[in-house]
């Protein structure tokens, strides 16, 4: 087993307390903080990489003994719910923190290593998908987008980013439901899964279907309870929404 790989695994498990902290006010600050944190290591993997004889060989070795011990500590739990938010956990702090470090030192080095460890992680977690974001995108998602989900829902239905619906859905977040403490377990809980679900309904043959089903039962709603004022009934909506369909497609 290389040093790398295990140091990429320390890497993840030693931050998975992190979540709590992405949100529009704390993920800038955070993952700052643990890029200068985690530099030396970075550079380290990127010295190897470049002395390698064998740059992709390198880079598959790495990126498997990276996901084989994840999984191997996966193995260890019993519970189906336990793994459940095993993989739920481990794959939002994958995706929202660590990959993004390699992806900001713009290396080829670390380049090849996240997008190899996208692709050995989708292999063995094949329930659990994950996919390849930088920092500025997912920085950028506070302010521009309420969530994937509903910018997936409005885009299938041919609305623009900067549309009416989305719009005043981001207003609402960032006014509202980052203003209070349920709002904001609302918003982390929802860009915990978004992702996923994302993944899993493009995935599917009428994935245009499913998202006009959620404009119809919930987004629709919502947006008409934001013009009515009644901010807390559509809290409430949206908090039915995103449980829903974590249900339905985690």
């Amino acid at each position: 087993m290389s040093e790398s790989a295990n140091k990429l695994t320390g890497m993840l498990f030693d931050n998975m307390n992190l979540m709590g902290k992405f949100n529009k006010e704390n993920y800038s600050k955070t993952f700052n903080d643990l890029y200068e944190k985690y530099k030396p290591f970075l550079e380290e993997l990127e010295k190897e990489y470049e002395s390698s004889d064998d740059k992709d060989g390198y880079i598959k070795r790495v990126a498997e003994e990276f996901v084989s011990n994840v999984k191997s500590e996966e193995d260890k739990i019993q519970k189906k719910s336990d793994k459940e938010h095993f993989n739920i956990d481990h794959n939002s702090v994958l995706t929202v923190y660590i990959l993004p470090l390699f992806l900001e030192r713009r290396s080829a080095g670390g380049k090849a290593l996240a997008e190899e460890i996208v692709k050995q992680w989708n292999l063995v977690f094949d329930k659990y998908n994950i996919s390849l974001g930088t920092f500025a995108e997912i920085d950028g998602g506070f302010k521009r987008k309420l969530c994937y989900i509903t910018t997936a829902v409005c885009q299938s239905l041919g609305k623009s980013d900067d549309c009416y619906e989305l719009s005043l859905l981001r207003d609402y977040r960032d006014n509202y439901l980052l203003s209070n403490e349920k709002g904001q377990q609302i918003v982390r809980t929802y860009y915990n899964i978004a992702p996923t679900i994302v993944n899993r309904i493009n995935d599917t043959e009428n994935s245009e279907k499913i998202y006009k089903g959620i404009y119809d039962k919930y987004i629709d709603k919502c947006i008409m309870l934001i013009e009515e004022d009644k901010l807390n009934e559509c809290e409430s909506l949206y908090s039915e929404m995103v449980y829903s369909l974590k249900d339905e497609f985690m």
